[in-house]
C-alpha cells in the first residue's frame, strides 16, 4: 500500500510540476502565442487533488518515506525541516501556480503596454539625439564661421597696427 501511496504521489508530483510550469510560461510570454487553458487546469486540478495525498503520506511515514527528509540540526535549537509535507511547500506551490494562472491574462497584457511604452521612449530619445547631433553640427560649422570672421578682425588690426606704427616712425 506504501508503494501505491508513493507512486500515485510521485504521479501528482509530476502533475504538480507541469501544472507550475504551464502557468508560469503563460503568465510571461505574450498573449499571441497559443497557450493551452484546458491543459493548464487539469494540471492544477491535479496538484490540488495531490496535496491530501501528501498531507497523508506524512502523517503515515513518520520517519521516512518518500518525501519525508527529517530534519538537520544545527546547533542551539535550531534546525532545518525537510519534511515536505510538514512544511506546506506543496500548498505555496499550488497557490504560486494558481496565481500565474488567474493573473497570467492581467500580467501579459500590463507587460505589452509597458514594452510598448517604453519602445515609444527609445524612439522618442534616438529622435532627440538625432536632433541634438545635427544642432550640434550646426552649432560647429557656425563657430568654425565664427573663428574665421574673428581670425579676419585680428587680422586686420594687426596690419592697421603695422602700418600706424610705420606711419609714426
Amino acid at each position: 500500500k506504501m508503494v501505491r501511496i508513493s507512486l500515485l504521489a510521485g504521479g501528482f508530483a509530476a502533475a504538480a510540476a507541469v501544472a507550475v510550469l504551464r502557468a508560469g510560461s503563460a503568465a510571461f510570454l505574450p498573449s499571441g502565442l497559443a497557450r493551452s487553458s484546458a491543459m493548464t487546469a487539469a494540471g492544477v486540478a491535479a496538484v490540488g487533488a495531490a496535496a491530501p495525498v501528501f498531507a497523508n503520506e506524512g502523517k503515515e511515514a513518520a520517519e521516512g518515506g518518500l518525501l519525508n527528509f527529517g530534519k538537520v540540526e544545527l546547533g542551539g535549537g535550531f534546525a532545518i525541516n525537510l519534511d515536505i509535507p510538514e512544511t506546506g511547500i506543496i500548498n505555496i506551490a499550488v497557490l504560486i501556480a494558481g496565481l500565474l494562472y488567474l493573473l497570467s491574462p492581467i500580467l501579459s497584457e500590463s507587460m505589452a503596454s509597458r514594452e510598448k511604452e517604453i519602445q515609444s521612449d527609445i524612439d522618442d530619445a534616438i529622435a532627440k539625439y538625432n536632433e541634438a547631433t545635427a544642432r550640434l553640427a550646426e552649432a560647429e560649422k557656425n563657430k568654425s564661421q565664427a573663428d574665421q570672421v574673428v581670425k579676419e578682425i585680428m587680422d586686420s588690426i594687426s596690419k592697421d597696427q603695422a602700418e600706424l606704427q610705420q606711419t609714426m616712425k
